[in-house]
């Protein structure tokens, strides 16, 4: 990753899954910005132009916050990873994409920083934990 976690940051949080569904298809499905509110609970809008790709920026709408994000990682199918900022918040968000025959083992991080930051280890921890149930449902549809 070209931007690691902070892993001692006020709020950090990592997490796994398996998904029985190839690397490439899990890779598509994360990287499809403008799809994500057809299948993530908390996300209502996202725009990005063109290819998921290092240094594209794309906005977002999660939670009732807009947030601003910007590809720092993006090295098929094997790591994503984005920073973003949401009012005196900076986010940065890392998927480690890792195959296991025909499934995938997905590991992401992400950790917080700024002005009462620590308060949010909670909805970190259980946003996280949602967002991998929902990538999961979606990367193992059938094609």
């Amino acid at each position: 990753m070209k931007i690691e976690v902070n892993k001692k940051a006020p709020a950090f949080h990592e997490t796994q899954i398996l998904i029985h569904a190839p690397a490439e298809k899990v890779y598509k499905v994360l990287t499809s910005v403008n799809n994500w509110p057809a299948w993530q609970n908390e996300v209502t809008d996202a725009h990005l132009d063109g290819l998921a790709m290092a240094g594209k920026q794309f906005i977002w709408k999660a939670g009732g916050f807009k947030i601003k994000s910007k590809i720092h990682t993006a090295d098929p199918p094997e790591e994503l990873g984005w920073t973003g900022r949401v009012l005196w918040i900076k986010a940065v968000h890392n998927w480690t994409l890792i195959s296991e025959g025909r499934s995938t083992r997905v590991i992401v991080q992400e950790s917080l920083e700024g002005f009462l930051a620590g308060l949010m280890q909670k909805t970190l921890t259980k946003g996280m934990a949602q967002n991998l149930y929902e990538l999961k449902l979606e990367a193992e549809k059938p094609d």
